[in-house]
């Protein structure tokens, strides 16, 4: 306790010193807190962002290359080449992917229900209107084939359906697709056919005879608001409410054979769009197709994020050093001036283990009062700095723009299933990573502050110490 209480008069005694070496740490630590609070911050945003969205990748014929290598048709007419159901699915697997949303389509009959505007197709074409086929028509069976009165449309998952979103659809009735086997119908297509949650019936796919009809049963009736006719035509297959919503799982397990499939692929990172790329191009995309990388929506939050974060780094990496280099100087300084009371104490019969503990135990009282200053004021002053910072890196990235990521890979705008948050809402916080990395810095910094004092005691006896007085 004797220790203690001369550890305390010693600051006393010697403010002038430890007013300097103070104002020194409160510095440090209050730069300290505000490098840690945006650094721990940044990177839990940068992490979480990373688990919620992605890069998000699309394929788009490049002109020049389909007309290039493709041939026309008869008729003079060039045509995507395709990529297959398979192809799709095989995509998906790239270790590059962090996700994928998958959209499968079939034009479906149903001999149970009517669908709207059901046998405006087969009046079209028994009306011997021109339709615009030659005589040398390459798709005659568009003409002898079941005329469609339903749509089918499933989804790997339900934020894929924008018109719920965008306030063009609502659920009416029951709840969202969520088992294999469930679906949703349109309440115009509901109405017309009496149906109701729980009805079941079968779907046949129009294109595809050899497929088997399946079976669904009705979860939901959703309103529906939007457009009625999307072709030109009042056919019951281009009215929006003929629709029937449904799980792509449940058209994976039904059948893959003449499913019409897209999807959008997320990428970890759009730095792994090469990678990505290489993939698909082994795996049997056409070189035709660009490989599209929205790494705009990515980068709106991640790269100043990342900008700030390194910044952080910077600034704490400087701060710390050059303060290390003043505490030491300022230690160097306190032993030449202490040096005979610490002679006197270790002839009176100090131990050095004492004399080296009555230091410390100054340097503790003196850290642990700018620690709670240094502290206070980093989280008072760490927001207006993140704010600044972030303003800035905004306004440099603004005017940057995006370059490619390997051949083919195109850098576009939109793709990504949600809207990311803006940069100027990272609010930096005090985390528990945070506080154990001040800790850590603190017992850094009190021990530099001794470091010298300690050694000076270990290596000479007393009568040294007393001997070199001057």
């Amino acid at each position: 306790m004797y220790l203690v209480r001369n550890a305390l008069k010693n600051i006393v005694r010697n403010k002038g010193r430890y007013l300097l070496i103070g104002a020194v740490l409160i510095v440090m630590l209050a730069s300290v807190t505000v490098s840690s609070m945006i650094h721990f911050t940044t990177k839990a945003v940068i992490d979480d962002y990373a688990n919620r969205f992605g890069a998000a990748v699309t394929f788009t014929p490049d002109l020049r290359k389909l007309i290039t290598l493709m041939k026309p048709d008869e008729n003079g007419y060039y045509h995507d080449p395709e990529i297959t159901a398979e192809q799709y699915i095989a995509f998906s697997k790239s270790d590059a992917l962090k996700s994928t949303l998958f959209q499968g389509s079939r034009q479906t009959y149903c001999d149970t229900l009517t669908g709207l505007d059901q046998g405006g197709e087969e009046n079209y074409y028994a009306s011997g209107q021109d339709n615009g086929f030659t005589a040398k028509d390459p798709h005659p069976e568009t003409v002898r084939r079941q005329a469609p009165n339903t749509v089918l449309l499933g989804y790997s998952d339900t934020s894929m359906l924008e018109d719920f979103a965008l306030g063009l659809r609502e659920l009416d009735e029951g709840h969202f697709f969520t088992s294999p086997g469930e679906c949703m119908v349109s309440r115009d297509l509901a109405d017309l056919n009496g149906l109701k949650v729980g009805d079941s019936f079968d779907l046949q796919d129009v294109n595809n005879r050899d497929v088997t009809p399946l079976r669904l049963t009705i979860c939901g009736i959703y309103l529906d608001i939007t457009t009625a006719q999307s072709g030109g035509y009042e056919w019951a297959v281009n009215n929006r409410r003929n629709e029937i919503l449904t799980s792509f799982a449940t058209l994976q397990e039904h059948s893959m054979v003449g499913l019409n499939l897209s999807a959008t692929y997320f990428l970890k990172a759009p730095d792994l769009a090469s990678q990505f790329e290489k993939y698909v191009r082994e795996n049997g995309l056409n070189e035709v197709y660009n490989v599209n990388v929205d790494a705009d929506s990515y980068n709106q939050i991640v790269k100043p994020v990342e900008s700030l974060k390194n910044v952080s780094a910077t600034f704490l990496l400087v701060i710390v050093l050059v303060g290390s280099a003043i505490l030491i100087l300022l230690s160097m300084l306190g032993v030449r001036e202490r040096k005979y009371e610490i002679g006197v104490l270790r002839a009176m019969g100090m131990s050095k283990g004492k004399a080296a503990f009555g230091l410390i135990c100054e340097s503790i009282c003196v850290m642990l009062l700018c620690l709670c200053i240094g502290l206070g004021v980093g989280r008072l002053i760490a927001q207006p700095v993140s704010d600044a910072i972030m303003s800035n890196q905004d306004a440099e990235l603004s005017g940057e723009t995006q370059s490619n990521y390997g051949d083919g890979v195109i850098m576009s705008a939109g793709g990504t299933n949600e809207e990311p948050s803006t940069t100027q809402n990272v609010k930096v916080a005090l985390t528990p990573e945070s506080i154990g990395f001040i800790a850590a810095v603190s017992i850094i910094l009190c021990l530099l502050t001794n470091i010298f004092g300690v050694l000076y005691i270990m290596r000479y006896e007393p009568m040294k110490i007393l001997s070199e007085r001057s």
